[in-house]
């Protein structure tokens, strides 16, 4: 049997219509494939967010704990010059004092660097 012009016409739009049935699939599946890999790479850098909260978390709370201890040494030195009236006992509640200014100087400068990090 013979092919018509209206045969080749169909067979042409019937060729068509596959590739442009297997270009839609493959697009599909590109598409598909670039959610799934934005969806892991969201997952990935939250959970990195996720780390990173739970670090300064962690190094505020140290920070805080470590400038009570110097404060409540200082309050024990200032009711000892308040109170002493022997010198030596008021010298030593002095030398206290200056220890814990330098430890909360260097925890100052601690707390510093913490908020710069914060920012970066």
């Amino acid at each position: 049997m013979k092919k018509t012009s209206g045969d080749a016409r169909e067979g042409a739009a019937g060729t068509a219509a596959l590739v442009g049935l297997c270009t839609a699939t493959l697009v599909g599946f590109g598409l598909a494939w670039r959610q799934k890999a934005r969806a892991a790479e969201s997952a990935r850098m939250l959970a990195l967010h996720q780390e990173r909260q739970a670090r300064h978390a962690l190094r505020a709370k140290r920070l805080e704990h470590d400038l009570r201890s110097p404060i409540g040494a200082m309050a024990v030195a200032l009711e000892l010059l308040r109170t002493a009236e022997d010198s030596a006992t008021r010298c030593e509640a002095m030398q206290v004092l200056e220890r814990q200014v330098a430890r909360m100087t260097s925890l100052t400068e601690q707390v510093h660097d913490f908020a710069q990090d914060l920012n970066d």
